[in-house]
This record gives structure tokens, sequence and C-alpha cells, in this order.
């Protein structure tokens, strides 16, 4: 009898697996309503990097957010040659590149924003080589 009712379950649960549907999300660009709670903002999205960057060039993103004064973006990637310098920034609406200048192959910073407007994501290659840079970066 537990023999039996052990290979009805078994049975119930693989129909159950098999039967259970799949999806991907594409998380490139996840956008999310921005909440104010007890003084501290939620994140309003997050952009997963994934970019290759000429030698001496630049990569801005195609999208740029609406920030205000104070308001935080922090970007966390890794890149390779380790050895490359790279600015990881934000451009203002001015066209103002405020970035943090990185040598060591990765950067976990947080970029507060200075005055209200609208912000673009920039990486600047400062280096003879091309880089590949994976990442993420919130909003």
């Amino acid at each position: 009898m537990r023999r039996l009712l052990c290979m009805v379950l078994t049975g119930a649960v693989m129909i159950g697996c098999l039967c259970t549907g799949t999806g991907a999300v594409d998380e490139s660009n996840v956008v999310s309503k921005e909440y104010e709670t007890t003084g501290t903002a939620i994140i309003r999205a997050t952009r997963n990097l994934d970019w290759t960057i000429k030698a001496n060039g630049t990569v801005v993103a195609d999208t740029s957010f609406t920030m205000s004064a104070g308001e935080t973006v922090w970007i966390r990637a890794n890149y390779s040659p380790e050895n490359a310098s790279l600015d990881f920034g934000l451009v203002d609406s001015n066209e103002k590149f405020h970035y943090i200048n990185v040598t060591t192959g990765s950067i976990d910073k947080t970029i507060e924003i200075p005055e209200n407007g609208d912000y673009t994501l920039a990486i600047r290659n400062n280096s003879s080589k091309s880089v590949k840079v994976t990442g993420v970066v919130r909003y």
C-alpha cells in the first residue's frame, strides 16, 4: 500500500512539473513606478549592462530618466581587460558628464544626482583597447 501511494504521488508530481508553463522575462530594462515611503525612494528602473566599448570611445544608453536632486543611481559592473581606465557616469540635460573613474576591472558605486533634470547612463573608455562591460544599473 505504501509503495502504491509513493508511486501515485511521484506520478502526480511529474505531471505537475510537465504541465507547468514556463516563460522568459527580458530584464534588460525593467521599469516600475517610484513610490515614496517614509522618505526613502524605491527603485524605479533596473538596467542590465552588456556593452562593448571601442578604444577611446563612449557608449550612451538609449533611455534617460527624469531625476530629482538628491536621488541616487547605483552602478555595479565588471569589465575586461581589468587594467583599462573607464569613466562610469551620467550625462545631464546640459550634456555635462558626472562620472567616476575606475581602473580596477569593477565598480560598485552610487552617484548622487546634483540637480533636477534628465540623466542618461554613459561609459567612456579611456584605454587603447576595446572593453567588454557587464553589470547592472539601478535608478
